[in-house]
């Protein structure tokens, strides 16, 4: 700061010189209030004549009446220039927890690895700051992982599955919608008697939690059953195409039924019997 500006702040705040604060005299610090600068009052004023609008044109009127970007009718900066890019507004973007981070927590009792594991625990412990769609487990740091943990997240690498479960742990990957994680993570803001029903996945992400390999919690396991039955979507299984296919039920990608899993199961073992 240069002498003089110091000098000023000085000069307006020294509260030494300043008297006690009462009700009849509180006032604005010197310099919080500048005059308006009268226009029009001679040359001598810098302001006379034009008042410091020049001669003609559009700044001569009402200057506040030209819009923000305008450019006097020519093509304007923001229609010259081409965009560049893509944002996609329907990403699920999901919060990244890595390996390393969750042995930190558990090693520092942030996180009991004894107990079941999943995005309300992380949430709460300080692992994951805000969760908007879902938390997907990554495996940097895999190799200082050591703790056998039940663990339930949105997503996980294939590294990570790996990791948990050569410690002897398991994982599954859930889905839940924005409604399905604030009841996980807040469940005291709903009543126990009017408990929303938790969503199944949309179609285009089923496919990825009917996989086993993804350990998705609606592979073909008891429990996957019964909560594909809960949601309508009882015998759901992912064909060999990749596809979701509802045994007896039309799939909006095909025009004709979707077969059954055994029949399915025929035509793969007749397949196979022609090569």
């Amino acid at each position: 700061m240069s002498s003089v500006c110091y000098t000023w702040v000085r000069k307006g705040l020294d509260i030494a010189r300043l008297p006690r604060v009462k009700l009849n005299n509180i006032q604005d610090l010197p310099g919080a209030k500048k005059k308006a600068v009268r226009v029009g009052r001679g040359p001598g004023s810098g302001r006379g004549k034009t008042c410091g609008r020049g001669h003609k044109g559009q700044g001569q009127r009402n200057k506040n009446a030209i819009r923000v970007g305008f450019e006097g009718g020519q093509t304007p900066f923001y229609l010259r220039v081409p965009k560049h890019g893509f944002k996609n507004k329907f990403q699920i973007k999901y919060e990244p927890l890595n390996l390393n981070r969750l042995q930190y927590l558990i090693d520092s009792g942030r996180i009991d690895a004894s107990k079941p594991i999943n995005m309300h625990t992380l949430y709460w412990s300080g692992a994951i700051g805000k969760i908007e769609h879902g938390v997907k487990l990554l495996a940097d740091g895999s190799e200082w992982f050591k703790s056998k943990v039940d663990i339930e997240v949105s997503r996980a690498s294939e590294k990570a599955i790996e990791t948990i479960e050569k410690h002897g742990g398991t994982i599954v990957t859930s889905y839940y919608n924005k409604l399905g994680l604030r009841v996980l993570l807040k469940p005291w803001k709903f009543d126990d008697n009017r408990m929303p029903r938790r969503a199944l996945p949309k179609k285009k992400i089923m496919p990825y939690y009917l996989n086993s390999e993804n350990r998705g919690y609606l592979a073909v396991t008891e429990e996957g059953k019964e909560r594909l039955k809960k949601g309508g979507m009882e015998g759901a299984y992912l064909g060999p195409d990749s596809m979701v296919h509802i045994p007896g039920k039309k799939v909006t990608l095909y025009s004709e039924e979707s077969p059954t899993f055994v029949e399915m199961k025929q035509r793969e073992a007749g397949a196979e019997t022609e090569v």
